[in-house]
Protein backbone atom coordinates (compact mmCIF):
# COMPACT_ATOMS: atom_id res chain seq x y z
CA UNK A 1 0.00 0.00 0.00
CA UNK A 2 1.40 3.31 -0.85
CA UNK A 3 1.16 6.75 1.09
CA UNK A 4 -2.46 8.11 0.78
CA UNK A 5 -1.49 11.30 1.62
CA UNK A 6 1.08 12.87 -0.95
CA UNK A 7 1.74 15.31 1.39
CA UNK A 8 3.62 13.45 4.08
CA UNK A 9 4.85 11.23 0.74
CA UNK A 10 6.57 14.29 -0.14
CA UNK A 11 7.70 15.35 3.32
CA UNK A 12 9.15 12.18 3.96
CA UNK A 13 11.23 11.71 0.46
CA UNK A 14 12.49 15.42 1.18
CA UNK A 15 16.17 16.04 2.38
CA UNK A 16 16.92 17.76 5.82
CA UNK A 17 17.68 20.97 3.93
CA UNK A 18 14.65 21.10 2.17
CA UNK A 19 12.34 20.30 5.01
CA UNK A 20 14.49 23.53 6.25
CA UNK A 21 13.73 25.52 3.71
CA UNK A 22 10.06 24.79 3.65
CA UNK A 23 9.99 25.56 7.41
CA UNK A 24 11.55 29.34 6.77
CA UNK A 25 9.24 29.63 4.07
CA UNK A 26 6.36 29.25 6.47
CA UNK A 27 7.82 31.13 8.83
CA UNK A 28 8.30 33.87 7.21
CA UNK A 29 5.18 34.31 5.57
CA UNK A 30 3.12 32.67 8.65
CA UNK A 31 5.14 33.70 12.22
CA UNK A 32 6.92 37.26 11.48
CA UNK A 33 6.74 38.11 14.95
CA UNK A 34 8.13 34.76 15.71
CA UNK A 35 10.61 33.32 13.55
CA UNK A 36 13.87 32.24 15.57
CA UNK A 37 16.11 28.85 15.24
CA UNK A 38 13.83 27.05 18.08
CA UNK A 39 10.33 27.65 16.13
CA UNK A 40 12.14 26.39 12.76
CA UNK A 41 13.29 23.58 14.45
CA UNK A 42 9.58 22.63 15.80
CA UNK A 43 8.33 23.12 12.19
CA UNK A 44 10.65 20.46 10.59
CA UNK A 45 10.09 17.95 13.57
CA UNK A 46 6.61 18.03 12.64
CA UNK A 47 6.89 17.67 8.80
CA UNK A 48 8.95 14.80 10.12
CA UNK A 49 5.80 13.40 12.28
CA UNK A 50 3.34 14.23 10.03
CA UNK A 51 5.37 12.33 7.11
CA UNK A 52 5.62 8.69 9.29
CA UNK A 53 3.69 6.29 7.65
CA UNK A 54 0.32 5.30 9.57
CA UNK A 55 -0.40 1.66 10.34
CA UNK A 56 -0.63 -0.29 6.41
CA UNK A 57 1.45 2.60 4.30
CA UNK A 58 4.44 2.00 3.21
CA UNK A 59 7.28 3.24 0.95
Amino acid sequence: MAYSNKIAEALARASESDKAEFAHFLSNNLDRDKADDARLRDYVAAFDRFAAPKQGEQF
